[in-house]
This record gives structure tokens, sequence and C-alpha cells, in this order.
């Protein structure tokens, strides 16, 4: 699981293009924080602190320090600029570390297939959709294709999951597989309905378009 992270905030009291560009040249990124039937909260996170949580801690989940009290939240929509570097603006949901999330969670394959028998790998699904409560949400999910075979691919069903994780798709879905060179791979069974979006979407958005929808 990622680690504790607590990130202060500064309060945003202007809004609009103009006002995001100068805390963005200050080192800030502008943020709205919102849920659990609370008023939205526009606030400022600083850029360093951020990126390093979410790119070297692996972080979904903060404590953020508002107005000197403690909030638990999800990190639900981060923006970038249009090249993909910049972080223009970030969308915190208020959560409770007990509350059941629906978020993607990469996957990752460890060590090698003994014998391929002349296929070559492929991997279906990079992610999945998961459920699971908030403060359990893993960093990755982990599979050993140490041995893995030709034919015999690892499907949803057969994945070892940490306790308390669901993952959503569907039970027969091929997550890897060896296959024979020129064969097409099988292609990866619909998400069963209600897996949520992603908490992270990293696109890449022209301009300076940061300012706040109203959230529920």
């Amino acid at each position: 699981m990622s680690v504790a992270v607590t990130l202060k905030t500064t309060p945003r009291t202007q809004s609009g293009s103009r006002a995001a560009i100068k805390l963005r040249k200050q080192g800030l990124v502008p943020a709205i924080v919102y849920g659990h039937k609370l008023a939205n909260v526009q606030v400022a996170v600083n850029a360093e602190e951020l990126d390093r949580a979410i790119r070297i801690q692996h972080v979904r989940v903060l404590e953020l320090e508002i107005n000197g009290k403690p909030e638990t939240v999800l990190i639900r929509e981060l923006q970038w600029d249009y090249l993909g570097k910049q972080m223009i603006h970030v969308d915190f949901e208020r959560k409770d570390r007990a509350e059941l999330v629906r978020v993607t969670v990469p996957v990752e394959l460890r060590n090698a297939p003994k014998a391929t028998g002349g296929g070559v790998l492929d991997q279906p699904r990079h992610t999945l959709h998961v459920e699971c409560p908030l403060g359990s949400i893993p960093e990755a999910i982990r599979i050993d294709i140490t041995n893995l075979t030709l034919g015999h691919p690892i499907h949803v069903r057969e994945l070892t999951l940490p306790a308390g994780i669901t993952v959503l798709e569907l039970p027969e879905a091929v997550v890897v597989q060896l296959k024979l060179p020129g064969i097409e791979p099988v292609a990866a069974a619909v998400t069963e309905p209600g897996a949520g979006p992603e908490v992270i979407k990293a696109e890449k958005k022209k301009g300076d378009e940061d300012e706040d929808d109203a959230k529920k």
C-alpha cells in the first residue's frame, strides 16, 4: 500500500486563468476539494510536493491540511498542460479511509516464463478496475509469470489479490498470455457495469482551462 502523505494547502481567493497562471509561477497547483456534502473549497498545493507524492511515492490518497484541519482526500483527477509536463489543476474528493472506492491500478508482471514454447508475451490488460477500501488501494496488482505457458493464459479469476480487493473486470478476462507470432491476441472482455473512472486522468489539455465546474 502507498505511504501516508500530508500536504499543506493555501486558500485561493481568486479564480480565472490569470490567477491560475500566477499561482503556477509561484510553484503552486490550483485545486478544488469537494464531496461528503460539504462546501467546495478552492485551494492551492505545492507542485513539487504533489509531483513527488504521485510519481515517486505512488500516492492515491492524501491528507490535506485545510485551514489547519486535516482532511482525507482521493486524487480524483489531475490535469496537465498540452505538453504533458506541468500540472495545471487537481481535483480532490473527500473520503473516509474505510469507504469503498472504485479506482484503476496498474498490472505489474514479475519474472519471466520458464518455457515459452515459441510464444511471445502478450498483455491485454495493463490496468484493472478494482473496488476496495480507500485506505487499502494497492500500488499495483503483481503477477508472477514464471509458470506461464503457451495455451494457458492468466485470467482475472486466477489472480491472487490482497485482502479486501475486488477486480471489476469479468472473471474470464485475459490479463496476460503467451501467443504464437501472427496469432491475434484474445479480445479483452468488457468491463462490468459500474466500474469507476481512473483516479488520475493524465490528459494533455490545451490552454489553462483549470477553473472548477460545480461538484456534487
